[in-house]
């Protein structure tokens, strides 16, 4: 592993090049400039994130994974879990590999 100091350099590089892609801190919408400077931050470490994940999974086997009908991101199965039905009159616990009554 490299050094501390030569990782927190290029971190510090990375991060001005991402920051002057993403342009200038919109501060309109925000409370505060510092919030508008963490809600940008965020938006870059969380594409870096994705990228991240991206290549260190591609060499791994996609057993067991599916994709999140809403966001298409990965996601793997965990088994079933018990779920909420909300009948007209009531509440009721069931296991999803039973059917709802008719």
């Amino acid at each position: 592993m490299a050094n501390t100091q030569e990782i927190k350099q290029r971190i510090e590089l990375c991060a001005r090049e991402l920051s002057e892609e993403f342009g200038e801190v919109a501060d309109s919408d925000a409370l505060s400039w510092l919030d508008a400077v963490e809600t940008q931050a965020v938006a870059i470490g969380d594409a870096v994130t994705a990228e991240l994940v991206k290549q260190k999974s591609a060499d791994r086997p996609v057993e067991n994974e599916s994709t999140c009908p809403k966001c298409g991101k990965l996601g793997r199965y965990k088994g079933q879990r018990p779920r909420v039905c909300n009948w007209r009159r009531s509440s009721r616990r069931r296991e999803t590999s039973k059917r709802s009554p008719k």
